[in-house]
């Protein structure tokens, strides 16, 4: 037999443990609530698709015989342009700026690979969404993380970010708005971040595919991008609700040229992977002019009134302890470990699921021991909500 590497064997036996204590059992006699997935389009809720002006516009494209060939690896020309128009934030950001993913996964993994060599390190949050956590392994790149603070809107910790700063760190990885805190960082926070960086001269990586998905204020490091060098990744995703189209981008804002050669490693490494689809990439354009970057901004009521009323009704419930979100559709939600009984959040995970097929993502699967919880959804409809808390209520009670 011919054995995969150690490394994959190692990460896939990590994910099917986790994946197999999770599994719903089909002969359950209550209904599954799932709220696995980032999905917005998961529960088929009104205020979370794409307008049928977007449908209608990738139609039109798809019958363009020009949408049918290969194009340059770091996408289309009208897509990157469309990019810089609108996310150039009066920064000179021009098509040579942009490079169109399949994803933001793939952006993390340009970031990886084009600005990492074994040995060196790359600082990363606690709590967030961990796709460096196993594949910096492959590479010998360290994952240093850097604690949130849970009680002031899930902001950074700026002592403890400068103390696992030292001569071999490659960049700082920022998620916001946040996945899976649901925080969005306040315009002084992002500067504050920001002056951080250009003081100990580090590259930020910010992921921001939650753009504009804030209840309030929403500032990206692009808008206040100055000295220092920024990589900031977005995308269709959840912005128009089209997590399955999978464009997305990556902008360099890099005024003083600090980053041309990663950025040139970045467009070299685009021929690895080639590119998007192209008849949506050339859909952008007129997305973004007609539905404007605010699309997903202007439908965040929805999740507003989900998020207000499952903190008003879980913080009911006793051992569960939600941490206010300021944007997203994401909500944390601590768990007391000695009320359910349990050792961690995968067993409580994993009991809940057993008893009442409520199938919820574990906190500590986002890259952290310190918070024991879960990630809960603010997307589905107001009759699934009932349910679930009406079965969290019955759970509770039999403890």
């Amino acid at each position: 037999m011919i054995k995969a590497s150690e490394f994959l064997l190692s990460q896939n036996q990590a994910l099917l443990k986790n994946f197999s204590e999770l599994q719903a059992d089909a002969n359950h006699t209550k209904p599954l609530i799932q709220f696995m997935k980032g999905d917005p389009t998961e529960f088929g809720h009104e205020q979370c698709k794409m307008s049928q002006i977007g449908y209608d516009i990738v139609k039109s494209e798809i019958s363009k015989s020009q949408n049918h060939s290969y194009c340059h690896s770091t996408g289309t020309q009208p897509a990157k342009q469309a990019v810089a128009k609108h996310f150039g934030h009066g920064k000179n950001i021009t098509e040579n700026d942009v490079i169109i993913t399949q994803g933001v996964n793939q952006g993390l993994f340009y970031c990886l690979l084009g600005l990492c060599d074994p040995g060196q390190n790359i600082l990363v949050p606690e709590l967030g969404f961990p796709f460096f956590d196993g594949i910096a392994q492959a590479y010998q790149v360290e994952v240093r993380k850097y604690k949130l603070q849970s009680d002031n809107k899930w902001q950074i910790d700026l002592e403890d970010l400068k103390s696992k700063l030292d001569v071999n760190t490659k960049f700082l990885y920022v998620i916001n708005p946040s996945n899976p805190c649901g925080s969005v960082f306040s315009k002084e926070h992002v500067q504050e971040i920001i002056n951080w960086a250009n003081q100990n001269r580090v590259l930020i990586v910010a992921d921001e595919i939650y753009y504009g998905m804030s209840f309030g204020e929403f500032v990206s490091f692009g808008e206040l991008a100055d000295e220092g060098p920024i990589i900031c990744l977005g995308g269709m995703d959840k912005m128009f609700f089209t997590p399955g189209w999978q464009i997305s981008w990556m902008i360099f804002y890099d005024k003083n040229h600090y980053a041309g050669e990663i950025k040139q490693a970045m467009f070299n490494l685009c021929q690895l992977l080639l590119h998007a689809n192209v008849f949506v990439m050339n859909s952008l354009p007129q997305i973004l002019d007609q539905l404007t970057i605010y699309y997903a901004r202007d439908r965040m009521t929805h999740f507003k009134e989900n998020h207000d009323f499952l903190i008003q009704e879980l913080n009911q419930i006793r051992g569960l302890k939600c941490i206010p979100a300021q944007g997203t559709f994401y909500l944390a939600v601590l768990i007391d470990l000695d009320i359910f009984q349990v050792k961690n959040d995968t067993e409580f995970a994993k009991k809940l699921l057993k008893e009442e097929n409520i199938m919820l993502l574990p906190l500590s699967w986002n890259g952290t021991e310190k918070y024991q919880g879960f990630r809960m959804l603010t997307i589905a409809t107001k009759d699934i909500y009932i349910e679930m808390i009406a079965r969290l209520k019955e759970f509770v009670l039999r403890l």
